[in-house]
Order: C-alpha cells, then structure tokens, then sequence
C-alpha cells in the first residue's frame, strides 16, 4: 500500500514538473518579440502563412515572412486570418500553430478543435478516431476499433461530442463532453445483440496551446446506472522546439474494489501534417503489480480554420 501512494505521488509530481517547465518556456517566448502586427493566414489548398501584413485590399494580402519575403496572396483563396500569439516567435524564429493541443497521447485536453478544423487519431493501429470541429466550441469524434475482440466482443464504435468553453482566450478552458458507444458480439440473441458503453466528463485546461496543465473527471454509465467509481485524468504537455515536446497523462480509478494507476509519459515529434507520440504507459494495480507497456499514436490534422 505505501508503495502505491509512493507511485501516486512521484506521477503527480512529473506531472507537475512538466507543466512548470512549460510556464518557464511560456515565458521565455513572451519576452523575445512583440507579435501584435503578426497574423496566421490559412488558404484553401491547406497552406498557413505567417508574417506581417505589410499591406492589403479587397483583393490581395500582402505578407513579410521569415522564410519566404515578401508574399501576396489572393483573398479568393483565403479561407482564415488570425493573429499570431507572443508565443510564436522565439529567438526570432516563427513557430507555426499546434494543430494538436486538443489531445494528448489518447485523452483530450479542454483546447477544442475549431470551425473548419479536423484530425484523425490513430493508437496502436488499434483504435481509431476522425473529429472535426462544427464551431469553436462544439466538436465531435467517431471512432471504432476494427481488430479487438475481447470475451467474444468485436468492433467497438462510439461518438464522442465535446463542448469547448473558454473562460479566458487561449489561456483558461472547461470542456464538457461524453461518449456514446456500442460493442457487437456474438453471443446475445437478435432482440439484443450490442451492448453499449457510455461515459460523461468534465475537463479543465490552464495555460496555451502549447504550455498546458489539465484536470478531470469522468463517470461511466452503463446496465441503466452510473458507476459509482469516477475516473480521474491529469494531463500536461510542454512544446520545447518546433517540432519537439513532451507529453504526460495518468488515469485513476477503482476496478472493483482495486486501485489502479495509469501513467503515460513520452515525447511527440510533430510537423505541420503529421504528429506521433511515443511512450511507455505504465499500469499499476494495487494487488497485482505494475506492468509497462509502449505506446505510440498518430494524429493527422487536416481541413482548414474558417474565420
């Protein structure tokens, strides 16, 4: 038992030191350059561009920007504009956006997807997700899991709607969402033959896209009842380069009657199109032992911001 809450406390604490080292870099990054006149143009062939805007008309936007000089750009093909936050501008170096700070290695962040925006997730070519985002505040997943069958139960599927509510912009966000999903298997007769599984969820999220800490709880409901177990989620990542950051996620819960622990601490190497995380996650039963296991997801972004 002492050992356990040992394991509980040092998650906590990675946890945490993440999350802190995120703020120093936060910080870092707001004193290398005043971005105010900076914005983040996205067209419709799912380029972003980002530079200052040196002019523009009803027909053209003319951008400086650090690799390409001096660009203009056709309003017709325009499909956003966004000012470019502090904190994409380090050493004088432009960061291009974080299309993934809504998730972590499998759960989410309270950061939605915005209008227009959508990802595929990919974890352990097992379990699959496709979410797109219908405003800034409300988006919605379907997944299913092709290959698991577990106690003569196949091809789980499920939709996971998410409201996205900031409480300050960019900084300080609460999410509301759930998941509605269905198990096939062979054994119930045709009159019942799925059996569902269905959750509900409160998350808080403080600090950017790319710095963040978040918190949570979530309570599965199923058989016509709620559990009376809730699970508890922390959450933290830090973006340390461009292409380069750290991710840590843990879960908390009872399975009848035993404490379980799952922690997940690794790294996600991210480009503009295209991210994968790797790293361990790690189980931890208080009867039965700890049992580490490799994890690694793919997130696919696509579509485009609509202003």
């Amino acid at each position: 038992m002492h050992s356990f809450y040992c394991f509980s406390r040092s998650i906590l604490l990675a946890t945490f030191l993440i999350f802190a080292a995120g703020q120093l870099v936060v910080a870092q990054e707001i004193t290398q350059a005043d971005t105010a006149a900076w914005v983040i143009v996205y067209t419709s062939d799912g380029n972003e561009f980002t530079g200052q805007v040196i002019s523009q008309d009803a027909k053209t936007v003319v951008l400086k920007t650090e690799h390409f000089g001096i660009i203009t750009i056709q309003r017709d093909i325009i499909t956003g504009i966004r000012p470019a936050k502090k904190t994409k501008v380090v050493n004088g170096r432009v960061w291009f956006e974080n299309p993934y700070a809504p998730r972590y290695f499998v759960g989410s962040s309270a950061y939605g997807l915005r209008k227009g925006e959508g990802a595929y997730e990919n974890s352990m070519l097992f379990l699959n997700q496709v979410s797109y985002g219908f405003s800034d505040q409300f988006s919605l997943g379907v997944g299913f899991a092709p290959f698991i069958i577990i106690d003569d139960e196949l091809f789980p599927v499920w939709l996971m709607p998410k409201f996205s509510i900031p409480i300050e912009q960019d900084k300080f966000y609460i999410a509301l969402g759930g998941m509605f999903g269905y198990e096939f298997n062979s054994y119930y007769d045709e009159a019942d033959n799925t059996a569902n599984f269905n959750a509900a969820y409160v998350q808080v999220t403080y600090g950017s896209r790319d710095n963040n800490f978040s918190a949570g709880v979530g309570v599965n409901f199923s058989h016509g009842s709620w559990s009376r177990s809730p699970v508890y989620s922390l959450a933290g990542t830090v973006r340390l380069a461009p292409r380069f950051g750290l991710l840590a996620e843990s879960y908390f819960f009872k399975d009848y009657g035993d404490q379980v622990s799952i922690v997940a601490l690794g790294t996600r190497f991210m480009g503009r199109r295209i991210a994968i995380d790797v790293g361990l996650a790690l189980s931890v039963f208080e009867f039965d032992g700890a049992y580490p296991i490799p994890y690694a997801t793919l997130h696919v972004p696509f579509g485009s911001v609509k202003n």
